[in-house]
């Protein structure tokens, strides 16, 4: 592998020691004047230093949000959902959000702080084919100034993880993921644990949260060695650290937690203290702050096709008012910068010839964002159905993949739309397996109770009609399942198969434990995809009814209970 600034090998492979990491913690350790990047390793250290600030002067201060971007470097098809109907433009890649930046800095200069709040380098070709590297240099150049982890960018492993954090040249913080036993470090931070920013003589605080659920939502390879604590455990802590320590006037968490777990946190006592919540993780888009908590929560969107904008101003030390707005990446209202064009150019050029290949056709739009089905899913289990000869074909509620127009389904499109290369297996299960197996599914999506949210999305099928009541309580929400048509018979065995999660034991597969005469193919996810569209030709994929809601009128775009929040 060679580096991106250097043209020589790098060491990828190189263990990281404390002395490694604190090198990179000294590496960004002058924010303004002599105030330092912190990690939990300082919280003992007073430097409550009297700030130089006008009792009476309004402060302006701006900060700019993205989040979920997913390697989507180029400008995409994006779905809106307006006057009750889909609506697709084209929005988003990195070349024009650097010139919403640009034009955002020239407002308000010198008091702009960019952020990203994870899963930036993870969920396109372009980043599955370097390896997250390809994002380094493009996100580097846009002059981003924070940022924190998502929990797909565990993706390449915990090593690759920490050296692609260490490679941007701004910093990284997350305040809940630990080295366990089996880590590079055992018992040490793989991040700073919060950062500190002057800004026109106020003093601002960051903490950073990555998904606790990352452990059960991903493939236990990718996060070995890696320990989650929640939230709740330590923002009291470090919200005292910068206020009382620092004098930090303004705390804001990052968060990748999800809507429903970052508006429950806020509901929470432990929230107290802290001033904004900018979250990320479930692509949802908040055109107004959510407000129902002790601070403002936002989320703005993926891909890259919007920008959050937040406002804050600030007198005699204290917020006087704010203002939040999402701004979509129109493609008609920012041109593309040249400068970062040329940089994503340059970094796509090298996998152009794999990434252009066609391997199919489709009619009309492929999309998600649909919580129940979406015409993606249906194609992609219907090709891993009939690729094992099974009776019922999964696949997870994956979220990322913006839109695919009609037109040529390419193996840039592939890599969008799964987020590996990953071989398929298949098994038996009971009826009654698959029954309560379905409500576990759906309790990680309608669940009352935020923090057992996982993700959002119900589980995606072919084979199988299933009809529901959302807000019924746990175990009482699926009201019928059908397999090939006929009512589900709870003692019958019935064939299944899914992709493999690597490092899961050959009994699990898709979240089904027990599951007997597991075997793993030869034949992969892309394999089956590819072979699927070649033998059908021209595809025509919508939503068909393979999950109905009895208490649901027309798409469920979001379920976010207990807020005036709807996805548009």
């Amino acid at each position: 592998m060679m580096c991106q600034q250097c043209g020589d090998e790098t060491h990828v492979e190189k263990k990281i020691s404390r002395r490694d990491m604190l090198k990179y913690i000294g590496a960004f350790g002058i924010g303004v004047g002599a105030y330092p990047l912190v990690t939990g390793l300082a919280s003992g250290l007073n430097r409550a230093n009297e700030l130089k600030t006008s009792a009476t002067e309004v402060k302006h201060l701006t900060f700019l949000q993205t989040t979920d971007i997913h390697g989507q470097v180029l400008t995409h098809p994006e779905f809106f959902w307006e006057n009750k109907q889909m609506v697709f433009r084209n929005a988003g890649g990195m070349s024009r959000i650097a010139t919403l930046f640009k034009q955002i800095r020239a407002e308000n200069p010198g008091n702009v702080f960019i952020v990203d709040t994870g899963d930036c380098y993870q969920g396109s070709a372009l980043t599955a084919l370097s390896k997250g590297q390809a994002m380094i240099p493009i996100m580097n150049r846009i002059g981003y100034d924070l940022a924190i982890p998502g929990n797909w960018e565990v993706v390449y492993g915990p090593q690759a993880l920490v050296n692609l954090s260490r490679s941007y040249n701004f910093p990284v913080i997350c305040s809940n993921m630990l080295w366990g036993k089996d880590g590079i470090d055992p018992n040490y931070d793989l991040f700073p644990a919060y950062f500190i920013k002057e800004i026109s003589g106020v003093r601002i605080g960051f903490i950073g949260y990555n998904d606790p659920l990352t452990k059960v939502r991903q493939s236990p390879s990718y996060h070995k060695g890696i320990l989650f604590g929640q939230p709740t455990e330590n923002v009291p802590r470090l919200v005292e650290i910068l206020r009382q320590n620092h004098k930090c006037q303004i705390v804001i968490m990052l968060a990748h937690l999800g809507l429903a777990q970052q508006v429950h946190f806020a509901k929470q006592p432990q929230s107290e203290g802290v001033d904004f919540l900018l979250g990320g993780d479930t692509h949802e888009r908040t055109y107004e702050p959510i407000t129902v908590g002790n601070c403002p929560v936002v989320e703005p969107g993926s891909f890259g096709s919007f920008v959050g904008r937040l406002d804050v101003k600030v007198e005699d030390g204290k917020i006087k008012d704010y203002n939040y707005q999402l701004i979509p990446v129109d493609e008609a209202k920012y041109p593309e910068n040249p400068e970062i064009k040329a940089v994503v150019e340059q970094e796509r050029k090298p996998y152009l010839a794999v990434m252009e290949r066609k391997i199919g056709e489709t009619k009309n739009y492929l999309y998600r964002y649909n919580v129940l089905e979406t015409p993606m899913d249906n194609m992609i289990t219907d090709a891993i159905r009939e690729a094992t000869h099974v009776e019922i074909g999964i696949s997870n509620g994956f979220r990322f993949c913006p839109p695919i127009p009609p037109g040529d389904v390419t193996v840039e499109h592939l890599y969008s739309m799964l987020p590996s290369i990953s071989k398929l297996e298949t098994g038996t299960v009971t009826g009654k397996q698959i029954w309560d197996w379905m409500e576990k599914e759906l309790e990680t999506v309608f669940s009352p109770d935020a923090p057992k949210r996982v993700g959002g999305w119900v589980v995606r099928f072919s084979g199988m009609e299933v009809t529901i009541t959302m807000n019924n309580p746990y175990g009482k929400r699926v009201q019928s399942i059908l397999i090939g048509g006929q009512p589900i018979q709870s003692d019958r065995q019935y064939t299944i198969a899914a992709c493999v999660r690597e490092g899961e034991d050959i009994s699990i597969l898709c979240r089904f434990r027990n599951v007997k005469n597991g075997k793993v193919l030869d034949i992969d996810n892309y394999q089956a995809i590819e072979e699927f569209l070649k033998n059908k030709g021209p595809i025509h994929y919508d939503v068909e009814g393979r999950v109905k809601a009895t208490d649901a009128e027309g798409v469920v775009l979001s379920a976010l209970p207990g807020t005036n929040y709807t996805f548009r």
